[in-house]
């Protein structure tokens, strides 16, 4: 798709996807002070803003909180009209939605029927509220286990059920017409800080493997 100027690109997801300010401190993992785990300092480290940059696009809003479920049983779901709302400005509304999310859900068992009912009802949401927008949503993807011995490491016994999760992502974005960014596909792996979320080597990696796949639509 071509257009005469950048796109506009915001991103829903979870710990994965923050970068304080840009997400509210409170909710997230990432930030300046952050630098001596993650390796980077700045919001170009993360895998969104180098993918954005990557294709040409233009950032607008980022709703991701540390810790979010897609599922309404767990915590700060997705699907929230309040999250989706919180991908526009006053200003402007998006053109493409990044959403990555989902792997709290896997690593805690969420039952797959509440899973899709929930993941469902983020998509209809996003389009309800933004109807003109590309909606790219993410299969999950499995972190390296850090070189280093850093605190907080997550077991990965805890993320080995993600195929289920990610099937039913596939079969909700062919329900409702949405893009499926499949990452797992393409078996994208990527250095971790604690098991899940990336390092600075790490976010190179996921955000040029999201670059791959929206290149050809942007």
């Amino acid at each position: 798709m071509s257009q005469t100027t950048a796109p506009k690109i915001s991103v829903l997801g979870d710990g994965i996807s923050t970068f304080a300010p840009y997400t509210p401190m409170v909710a997230s993992l990432y930030s300046a002070s952050y630098v001596s785990y993650s390796g980077f300092d700045s919001v170009e480290g993360t895998w969104w803003m180098q993918a954005i940059q990557k294709v040409g696009g233009e950032f607008l809003k980022n709703n991701s909180f540390l810790g979010s479920y897609v599922s309404y049983t767990g915590h700060y779901s997705a699907a929230l009209p309040g999250r989706i709302r919180g991908l526009a400005t006053d200003e402007a509304s998006p053109d493409h939605i990044l959403v990555y999310t989902g792997t709290n859900d896997a690593a805690n068992n969420i039952e797959l029927d509440l899973f899709r009912r929930d993941y469902l009802e983020m998509i209809h949401n996003l389009q309800k509220f933004y109807p003109n927008a590309q909606i790219w949503v993410g299969t999950l993807c499995r972190g390296e286990p850090p070189i280093l011995d850093r605190p907080y490491y997550i077991e990965p016994e805890y993320l080995e059920n993600f195929a289920p999760y990610n099937q039913v992502i596939r079969e909700c974005a062919q329900e409702t017409g949405v893009h499926v960014a499949d990452l797992a596909a393409k078996n994208v792996t990527f250095e971790t800080v604690n098991g899940v979320h990336p390092t600075r080597d790490g976010m190179v990696t996921f955000g040029q493997a999201w670059a791959e796949i929206l290149q050809p639509a942007l």
